[in-house]
């Protein structure tokens, strides 16, 4: 099954706002992530980073999922399942944890 994430970041003082739309094969993995559960975006992308997903501090480059990850966490904000066509999608929006 292929699953949709919508994943969003707000601004912050080192990097701005932003949004990855990523669709993952769901094969072969645990369950499907529920609401308000942690979830780790960079394990689903495996570095596999934009641009403009990057920002410099102190003259070192950090990769936004990962400062995320590392820092606060990422969590699924809402899970909703859409159905067109005879395809069934699972679409999650991820957002930073509050």
């Amino acid at each position: 099954m292929e699953v949709h994430f919508s994943i969003n970041w707000s601004k912050t003082a080192l990097y701005n706002a932003g949004k990855r739309e990523l669709t993952i094969n769901w094969v072969n993995r645990e369950g499907f992530p529920r609401e308000g559960e942690a979830i780790n975006i960079s394990k689903f992308i495996k570095e596999n980073y934009e641009p403009n997903e990057v920002f410099k501090d102190n003259d070192t480059e950090f990769n936004v999922f990962d400062w995320v990850e590392t820092n606060e966490g990422w969590e699924v904000k809402k899970v909703t399942w859409d159905h067109h066509k005879g395809i069934t999608f699972l679409h999650i929006l991820v957002g930073e944890r509050q």
